[in-house]
């Protein structure tokens, strides 16, 4: 299948990211105003479960800078996502938790996601869906698995 239309897969990857984005958004009552994007998303995603992630350790999960990430971190903060504390072991450290509000926008947005991946898994079939996650997962962990740049 070649043409003068066919993208590589990297760049079919990124649009179909930005649909669902795109798309999560528009069905959403505040999100086509949100100032949060999906590296917002993201941070909130790896404080899932944690009560001792600093800033640094986000960014670092994120692959950015401190700085960029105090700032996703502040902006979290501002709209009552997350909240920082002081870090149960590092006198010198705030450790960042999900408020209770940001643990139900959390729910939300998994909700309205399972839902997308539903009706994906029914456009492409369980095993094409299913062999789908499994490239991108084998992906991502040998992606952590590299030093970052």
């Amino acid at each position: 299948m070649t043409g003068a239309h066919d993208d590589e897969l990297v760049v079919l990857v990124v649009r179909a990211a930005k649909a669902i984005v795109d798309r999560l958004r528009t069905e959403h009552a505040e999100g086509a105003t949100s100032p949060m994007t999906v590296v917002h998303g993201l941070a909130v995603r790896y404080l899932v479960d944690r009560d001792d992630a600093t800033t640094v350790e986000i960014a670092r999960y994120l692959r950015i800078t401190k700085q960029s990430a105090s700032e996703v971190v502040g902006l979290l903060e501002h709209n009552g996502i997350v909240q920082r504390a002081p870090h149960p072991r590092d006198g010198r450290a705030r450790v960042v938790l999900l408020t209770d509000a940001g643990k139900a926008k959390l729910e939300d947005g998994r909700r309205r996601w399972q839902a997308l991946e539903d009706e994906w898994r029914q456009l492409v079939g369980t095993d094409r869906f299913d062999a789908m996650r499994e490239a991108l997962e084998l992906y991502l962990a040998a992606d952590a698995a590299t030093p970052a740049v």
